[in-house]
């Protein structure tokens, strides 16, 4: 239990940070899944987290998915024929993994 309650205080004060700061949890779901779908070589689209209806209503996702865009977390790109826009994590949004990455080290190496 040691390491979940140093790694809850170890985020805190990433998130505390300027560039971190303001982040609400849908958008760090929306954030995570991006995330997530890049690690696996995959990419989700503006439509698979409008869909993601268990977080938020359509209309709010969209608005946390522009707020992301505009804080500089995330970028939409097009795919091959234009039809789709793909979601891919900016260099701020890897610095925030990675400031998350840190802290999972961390919290367990000091438990």
């Amino acid at each position: 239990m040691k390491a979940l309650f140093k790694y809850h205080k170890l985020v805190e004060s990433v998130e505390a940070q300027p560039s971190f700061k303001g982040l609400d949890p849908v958008q760090i779901e929306i954030l995570m899944a991006i995330g997530t779908s890049r690690l696996n070589d995959e990419m989700l689209t503006v439509s698979n987290i409008l869909e993601m209806t268990e977080l938020a209503s359509p209309a709010t996702l969209h608005g946390r998915l522009k707020e992301l865009r505009t804080r500089g977390f995330i970028e939409i790109v097009s795919g091959q024929d234009n039809r789709f826009k793909f979601l891919q994590p900016s260099d701020l949004a890897n610095e925030y993994f990675n400031a998350l990455d840190r802290c999972i080290r961390k919290a367990v190496q000091a438990a």
